[in-house]
């Protein structure tokens, strides 16, 4: 029934997306982050969703009439460099077929990144590419959040294909996208609207907490705190907290609360726990960055024999403060910055930092300079902040370095900066 369902409404997707090429971004971005084939069991499963949605999106653009103006800014500049540079690396390392695998994927989102960017300009273009956002990752927090509270805290959220791929992807996208999702809240005008984003948020925290993902645990904190210490009404988020920790304490497993705890690092030299294999492949990228600081190794390289085999019975050469036994096989990065940096080397890694702190100072300085307290655009600024931050945070123990859902929030960084040089240039020309 679903592929019947969505077969039908494919063509007026693909008109309205002609049509509107914003949508047919939305499609795209949907279809990205949440491909269909999680939904799909019989005759849609033939279709590329993904690809014709980019077709629309690209062709709509070139026939639409008054294209939002562009220019390039030092941030898009930035993320583009990036991109090439991480090509560079692939082209002088690249040994294995699927680093190039992975480097057509990142290319494939720097496409889409760019029409973003030539695309989303007024307020409901956001809102729309947003509500889409809620679509695909949100749907599915609610689910699994759903299931959780259902099962009494026996289910875990697990990954599904795609950018999803594992419960600790999972928990960083929906982590990032609470802040969007109280962002809709507070511009949402319909009471039932607004209950259901506030329920869809809710639902999103016992998804994450349901993952067991140790640093979508600690990235869901961070969000946490930061709106009970700028929000005025924190009181009532106090007992939002209390709510939480009830149904926690009172829900969740023993198992959950044993692996919390692992996070506080290795306890005797025998152990071998998920925080000691983290830092030994911390160290293992950091040894291939030292060899090859420009470029580094190319994608996931430190996770395959060829290359990790050359690096471990140096770790010793590395005093942490952690016993970091040899491992008998090859881990990822679990480190969106020690992912950059044994992928792409420390020029990689200045490029990647610069882009993160490139955004962050531009939303502070958008928002303080050319918008009022209180406006659409200071709060959806400040809500893609919280996201960038809790991603960094999160990201901090997970290999997620070229997750989609942080290019297009820069993407909506950069349009919302040219929608402040166009307004400056109409208030201008009025003068």
């Amino acid at each position: 029934m679903r592929d019947l369902f969505l077969l039908m409404c494919f063509p007026f997707f693909v008109y309205y997306g002609l049509r509107v090429p914003v949508v047919a971004l939305c499609l795209w971005f949907w279809t990205s982050i949440f491909p269909l084939q999680n939904w799909l069991w019989g005759i849609a499963l033939s279709l590329r969703f993904n690809l014709i949605f980019a077709l629309a999106t690209i062709v709509g653009y070139f026939f639409m009439k008054n294209k939002p103006s562009f220019k390039l800014t030092g941030l898009m500049l930035l993320v583009i460099i990036f991109c090439l540079h991480s090509g560079l690396s692939v082209a002088v390392h690249g040994f294995h077929d699927r680093m190039w695998v992975y480097f057509e994927n990142f290319a494939k989102g720097l496409v889409f990144f760019i029409f973003a960017i030539l695309l989303i300009r007024k307020k409901r273009h956001f809102d729309v590419f947003l509500y889409f956002l809620a679509i695909s990752i949100c749907f599915y927090g609610v689910i699994e959040g759903l299931k959780v509270l259902s099962t009494g805290g026996g289910h875990q959220v697990r990954g599904i294909y795609g950018p999803l791929g594992d419960n600790n992807k999972v928990a960083l996208g929906i982590n990032m996208c609470i802040p969007l999702m109280l962002y809709l809240t507070s511009q949402a005008t319909n009471k039932y609207l607004k209950l259901a984003l506030l329920g869809t948020s809710f639902l999103c925290v016992m998804a994450v907490i349901g993952s067991a993902s140790r640093g979508g645990f600690i990235g869901l904190i961070f969000i946490a705190a930061y709106y009970w210490w700028r929000n005025g009404k924190k009181i009532s988020i106090l007992f939002g907290f209390a709510f939480v920790y009830l149904i926690v304490t009172n829900l969740m497993p023993a198992s959950w609360f044993d692996r919390m705890n692992t996070m506080k690092g290795s306890q005797t030299q025998e152990s071998f726990n998920p925080m000691t294999s983290r830092i030994t492949s911390w160290k293992i990228n950091y040894l291939a960055a030292l060899d090859n600081p420009f470029l580094g190794h190319g994608f996931d390289a430190t996770a395959t024999r060829v290359v990790w085999r050359d690096y471990v019975h140096r770790l010793d050469s590395l005093n942490w403060g952690v016993y970091t036994p040899v491992p008998n096989k090859g881990y990822v990065a679990h480190s969106i910055y020690f992912e950059v940096l044994g992928n792409q080397g420390f020029l990689g890694l200045i490029i990647y930092l610069s882009i993160i702190i490139a955004a962050l100072l531009k939303v502070n300085s958008i928002s303080k300079k050319y918008y009022s307290k209180g406006s659409w655009e200071r709060g959806l600024l400040s809500a893609i902040a919280v996201s960038i931050v809790g991603y960094c945070i999160s990201g901090a123990a997970l290999s997620a370095a070229y997750f989609e859902l942080f290019y297009a929030l820069i993407a909506l960084v950069i349009c919302m900066e040219l929608r402040m040089m166009d307004s400056k240039q109409h208030s201008n020309i009025a003068t």
